[in-house]
């Protein structure tokens, strides 16, 4: 019984001493993940600039002397560790200057293909490139620190390594064009508002091209308003910062948005607004817009082309037989029979386009030869024809003919109806002084004659 007791007292000591030591034999976590979001259709690779060290007074130290100087001098440090202090605490590091470090740094390291989430068996940091089309990504950097790390309910001890996660900042590559009308149909001399959007690329402050510039052109309109022309940068209204450059003779504008490119790419991904107004002045019912963002004179990030349309009527003017008439005017009235007549220009013969603020207009349009007349640079609408002259020898119809353009949601061509008229010949009417009263006359006098032999032969038989 003694024996046991001793047996047991050494068990218990054993145990005691056992426990005691748990934290030194505790496990370690020596290896980490780097997971990077929004990226799941990029590729990625990536490569390590900052390694631990624990020979040097911050503990950390660069790859190689190529990168340190990338760093020194994007924060104007004059060693290795002073350049790593000034990224330090990480949270009040200067962004511009860390972009440009990270920038300059990829080009002094040999980047790996990497996973998404990929696995690192050493402390550091790590810069992570992601490349997809139709998209430019900033240059990312994963910190790989020590730390306690509990997974799933188990505890790692310091030094861990600890895990890293990223959000990839992307930046489409492309122009978006709206016009701010519902059914994408307008008439002459209507005010149409447009809208370019675009956004900040990433571009590497190693690049020797930093420009940005934004362009526009119209066929069928002119700017108008100029004044009311607004810029937004991420939703802030930075107008006054950015003019835009009006060429009125060629319809076309252009801004310079370069200052919104910093080393950081701090604005980039975020979306630019360009707001401004034009009038139509088509004569082809169509009006073209085109705008385009890239480096100067380019369209590296994109352009996008719109169009938005006008309707035209043709009438066909018809007498009996479907004869064509030549010269026939009309008049025409919008919505209403009892409305004023439209204001046209006359562009070629038979055809004439809306213009209600022209200066050399007419309210009274002429048929052509092939007895057709055209209008167009219509919107939408309950179009009257009313005949005001009528082609010679005919009569004016007092029965107004009318055409609807009319289009579901929105157009995709231009809105094209027609409608027609048939007028009557002019009626015969009596006449005075004619032939028609000397025949008459003749055969009476004839008739007279013919009496009056017949009396006398009449009263010379009796006499005999």
């Amino acid at each position: 019984m003694k024996k046991m007791r001793k047996i047991f007292a050494v068990l218990l000591t054993l145990a005691m001493v056992f426990g005691m030591s748990m934290t030194s034999f505790a496990a370690t976590k020596d290896t980490a993940t780097i997971t990077v979001n929004n990226a799941d259709k990029a590729t990625l690779t990536y490569a390590q600039v900052i390694k631990a060290d624990q020979s040097t007074e911050t503990g950390w130290a660069f790859v190689n002397t190529e990168v340190a100087n990338a760093y020194k001098t994007a924060f104007k440090a004059t060693d290795d560790q002073a350049a790593i202090k000034a990224m330090l605490p990480a949270a009040n590091v200067d962004a511009n200057k860390l972009g440009a470090a990270q920038a300059k740094a990829a080009n002094h390291v040999t980047f790996n293909a990497m996973a998404n989430p990929q696995t690192v068996d050493a402390a550091g940091v790590y810069l992570v490139k992601a490349t997809e089309v139709g998209y430019t990504y900033n240059i990312m950097s994963a910190y790989i620190g020590f730390g306690e790390v509990t997974i799933t309910g188990e505890k790692y001890d310091y030094p861990s390594l600890v895990d890293a996660e990223l959000g990839a900042k992307k930046t489409p590559t492309k122009v978006e064009k709206e016009a701010v009308d519902t059914d994408n149909v307008v008439a002459t001399g209507d005010i149409l508002t447009y809208k370019v959007k675009t956004n900040v690329p990433f571009i590497a402050p190693t690049d020797t091209d930093k420009t940005f510039w934004a362009y526009d052109e119209l066929t069928g309109a002119e700017y108008t308003e100029k004044e009311t022309a607004t810029i937004t940068l991420g939703g802030e209204n930075v107008t006054t910062a950015y003019p835009i450059n009006w060429n009125t003779d060629k319809a076309k504008f252009s801004v310079d948005l370069s200052n919104m490119i910093n080393d950081a790419n701090s604005n980039a991904g975020k979306e630019v607004v360009i707001t401004y107004k034009v009038k139509v002045t088509a004569n082809n019912d169509i009006i073209t817009n085109k705008a385009t963002a890239g480096h100067k004179g380019t369209t590296d990030f994109g352009s996008k082309e719109i169009n938005v349309y006008q309707g035209n009527i043709t009438l066909t003017k018809t007498g009996e037989n479907d004869v064509k008439l030549a010269n026939a005017g009309f008049e025409v009235r919008k919505d209403s029979k009892d409305s004023d007549a439209l204001k046209f220009t006359q562009l070629t013969d038979g055809v004439y386009k809306y213009d209600p603020n022209g200066t050399d207009t007419v309210t009274e349009v002429f048929t052509k030869a092939d007895g057709t007349v055209k209008v167009q640079g219509l919107d939408v609408g309950t179009y009257y024809f009313k005949e005001t002259t009528a082609p010679k020898g005919y009569s004016v119809n007092q029965n107004q003919s009318t055409a609807t353009l009319n289009v579901k949601d929105k157009a995709s061509a231009v809105l094209t109806t027609t409608t027609s008229m048939t007028d009557t010949k002019l009626s015969a009417l009596p006449s005075t002084g004619g032939i028609g009263t000397t025949i008459f006359t003749i055969a009476g006098c004839l008739i007279m004659i013919a009496a009056a032999g017949l009396f006398f032969a009449s009263r010379k038989k009796t006499n005999k």
